[in-house]
């Protein structure tokens, strides 16, 4: 549980001794590895946790957590740490896969089918896994079928045990499966759905640091999804997890990982399917493997969608498309990949951080959410290239304190320098709006100054952003933005 809180202390600056332990003790507790460019963000997730304790400096927060003083605190420092970000039916092929492939070898087994989501967040994907197997595995027809869901951070376990959402996040569900397997709110609970029983009772959750051995795991699986979650580990960490899975799979089983993470030959255990599938080594008894299905037929081009991106969004897309956005004193970073064509673009509106919790207004988690999002479509973070945009100065503020303009576009490029991601183009300050057109999959883009029609939208939004930095600017103990 959480202690009672104390009376706010007011938090210092994070040295770089501190930074450094910082790091050391999340990789020690969970493998995960940090990059020297994620400074604001641990500043900003732990500031909170300091305030909550009553503690003025990082260094003494870290001796509480090593020491247990404050009950359950490592527990609540690997909750700020870790990031959490998922989807339903997200990397569908996965779940094809599992429709053709795993359950009708299980059905020709006896009907018995175990999976596990090891990486689960707020649990889209153990749903998602049992919604396909509640449409093709009735226990109607005899079968045994349970899904296993762990994380390391305890507050998304809890998140995912509720299984509320807002109603937007189910927009990947098919229509057809919604009403069966969501109740929509009403009253106090409209725009929200929550997951029926008949899925949820499918789904054990647990909370597993995947770094423990043992793991509190009993049985072997017929399918194992860690999706987007090796990408946070080193290369050594990645082979020896992998290496673990292999041995938690029953022989013909299979692992499924993210686009971005590849075994490279980490497990004589694991033989490479398509799409990051993995088929466990066949042992003596196995089954045949069934012949592969004919590929299909070469798609035509499909033309670019376009998607316009606001204040707080982040959007990444594989293939043709064009994301397009209005700038003031915002920026927007565009990165892609030229290999494998995934691009996406931000839209945030301060530098640094929010200590209130991830919001992509803010430039460092803007930032890291995209640069994690374009790996989690497919994207290696060794080749990517940015363009970046905005951080006008459309409005006069009679401070040079308040020109966020520049204080975002001062933020952006420190940023990509640290992360060593090399800047093919941008198009920063100035005194006007811009309109910014990117094609994600080349990385072409295209600046325009803001036409005369469209100015008023711009100076009022800037003009109610402006009052309110005035008045955070006149309390700033209260607001948790800070301004560079």
């Amino acid at each position: 549980m959480d202690p009672t809180p104390t009376p706010s202390a007011t938090v210092q600056h994070l040295r770089d001794d501190e930074f450094e332990a910082v790091r050391k003790l999340l990789y020690a507790e969970t493998g995960i590895a940090l990059g020297a460019a994620k400074r604001d963000m641990v500043h900003a997730r732990l500031a909170k946790r300091l305030r909550h304790l009553g503690i003025a400096t990082f260094g003494e927060y870290l001796r509480t957590v090593r020491d247990g003083t404050a009950g359950g605190e490592m527990q609540q420092f690997i909750n700020c740490l870790t990031t959490n970000k998922t989807d339903f039916f997200r990397e569908s092929h996965h779940f094809d896969f599992l429709r053709d492939t795993v359950i009708p070898a299980a059905r020709a087994r006896g009907r018995r089918l175990r999976v596990w989501s090891a990486g689960c967040s707020t649990g889209e994907e153990p749903y998602t896994i049992a919604m396909v197997l509640a449409e093709h595995c009735p226990a109607a027809d005899g079968w045994d079928v349970r899904v296993l869901a762990s994380d390391i951070d305890t507050a998304v376990i809890s998140h995912a045990e509720r299984g509320v959402y807002d109603a937007d996040r189910v927009g990947p569900v098919p229509r057809n499966l919604l009403p069966r397997y969501f109740a929509r709110g009403i009253g106090a609970n409209e725009g929200k759905v929550a997951v029926r029983p008949v899925l949820r009772d499918r789904v054990a959750f647990r909370q597993i640091n995947l770094m423990d051995d043992p793991w509190p795991v009993r049985t072997r699986f017929d399918a194992i999804f860690c999706r987007n979650v090796m990408i946070y580990f080193d290369h050594d960490t990645q082979r020896r997890l992998v290496g673990r899975f292999a041995e938690h799979l029953e022989p013909g089983g299979h692992l499924f990982l993210g686009h971005s993470e590849n075994l490279s030959g980490a497990s004589s255990l694991l033989t490479p399917l398509t799409g990051t599938a993995y088929r466990r080594t066949a042992a003596a008894g196995d089954r045949p493997a069934a012949p592969a299905r004919p590929a299909a037929p070469p798609r035509p081009e499909p033309r670019p969608e376009e998607h316009t991106i606001i204040l707080g969004d982040v959007k990444v897309t594989r293939g043709p498309s064009v994301l397009k956005t209005l700038l003031g004193s915002c920026v927007s970073a565009c990165l892609y990949d030229p290999q494998t064509q995934v691009g996406g673009m931000n839209h945030f509106s301060l530098p640094g951080a929010s200590d209130e919790g991830v919001s992509a207004r803010y430039g460092a988690h803007a930032m890291e959410l995209l640069v994690t999002a374009v790996m989690k479509q497919g994207g290696d973070r060794d080749r990517l290239r940015a363009k970046v945009f905005g951080g006008g100065r459309v409005l006069n503020v009679g401070s040079e304190r308040l020109n966020v303009g520049a204080r975002n576009a001062e933020f952006v490029l420190r940023y990509l320098s640290d992360e060593g991601i090399p800047i093919d183009g941008q198009s920063l300050g100035g005194t006007a709006g811009r309109i910014v057109r990117f094609e994600a999959h080349t990385g072409r883009a295209q600046a325009k100054p803001l036409p005369v029609r469209d100015m008023p939208q711009v100076v009022e939004r800037e003009e109610q952003f402006g009052r309110a930095l005035d008045e955070r600017a006149a309390a700033p103990g209260d607001d948790g933005i800070t301004l560079f």
